[in-house]
Formats: C-alpha cells, sequence, structure tokens
C-alpha cells in the first residue's frame, strides 16, 4: 500500500464536527477547541483554523462559554454537589462559579434544603447505633461524606444532632 498524503483540513470540516460535539452537549470555547486539535491533529497545521471556526461558533451563537456555565452549575447541582464543590468544579472547568450560579438559578440555591435532600437520599431514615463509640463514628461518617459532597457544616451538622426521640432513650 501507498502511504497517501494527509487530506488538507477544511473549515467546513472543524466546523462539521464542533456541531456533532455540540449535538451532544454544551462544550466550552477552550474545550471545544482541545477536542477539534485532538480529532484532527495528524493532519491540522497551526491552531488558527480551529480558533477561527470557534470564534464563528461563537459569533453564530453556537457555542456559549456562559451557556456551558449554567448547564454545568444544574448539573452539578442536580448530581447533588455542595457550594464548594461546585465551586470548585466549576473553576476547573474554566467557568466563573458565581455568574454560572446566578444564570442557572436565578431565584438562588437553598444550600440547606439541598443537603437535607442529599442526606435523606442517603441515610433516609437509617436511625443512629444506640452506644455512644458507634454514634460517634456513624455521625463522624455522615458528617464526613456531606463535606465530601462540597457542603458546609452549617449546611448540615443539624442533621448529625441527636433527635427528640433518642433524647428520650438516654439517661443523662
Amino acid at each position: 500500500m501507498k502511504d497517501r498524503p494527509p487530506v488538507e483540513v477544511r473549515a467546513s470540516d472543524l466546523r462539521r464536527a464542533a456541531m456533532d460535539l455540540l449535538a451532544r452537549r454544551e462544550h466550552s470555547s477552550q474545550e471545544m477547541i482541545t477536542k477539534l486539535k485532538r480529532r484532527f491533529r495528524q493532519r491540522l497545521e497551526g491552531d488558527d483554523l480551529c480558533h477561527t471556526v470557534v470564534d464563528e461558533l461563537i459569533a453564530d451563537g453556537l457555542l456559549s462559554d456562559a451557556r456551558y456555565a449554567a448547564s454545568m452549575a444544574r448539573q452539578l447541582v442536580n448530581r447533588g454537589c455542595g457550594p464548594k464543590k461546585l465551586s470548585f468544579e466549576l473553576r476547573q472547568k474554566g467557568c466563573d462559579p458565581d455568574s454560572a450560579v446566578d444564570a442557572a438559578f436565578p431565584d438562588g440555591i437553598d444550600w440547606f434544603a439541598l443537603a437535607e435532600e442529599i442526606y435523606e437520599r442517603k441515610f433516609g431514615g437509617k436511625p443512629f447505633p444506640s452506644d455512644w463509640d458507634s454514634k460517634q463514628k456513624d455521625r463522624a461518617k455522615r458528617g464526613r461524606f456531606m463535606a465530601s459532597r462540597g457542603f458546609s457544616p452549617s449546611h448540615f451538622m443539624h442533621l448529625l444532632e441527636a433527635t427528640p426521640d433518642e433524647m428520650d432513650g438516654q439517661d443523662l
């Protein structure tokens, strides 16, 4: 077999590939450039064509960093991420967390209600163990879970407190 010279990449090829990616989900402009470079790396000479195509997509309103950031914020909150993890993840993606949350949730987010929902989904009505050591270990485990989700202790500490029913059964 003869090695054929690589076919030159046209702007229309890059645009079609970008449109295919956008059909699946929103992308940031930087993410789009990275994916286009990766897909056409052997046939692409320089980055100028990628940047030009991405700029055209932005001008046409097909690619929007603000829309991407809002979409990511909604996705992370629906997945159960707290405010700390949300900010961290959005910064990792190159987005401004405050503007993304404001765009995705114009009325704001009730972090306390979200923390309660996540806590109930994970632990349900599962009571704490009756002996003191096991109870403390279980509280610590639940607190670590909530902290790993990005919630501040103020959002979930009240969920780790003993219920009035548990207090009735204890001799103080």
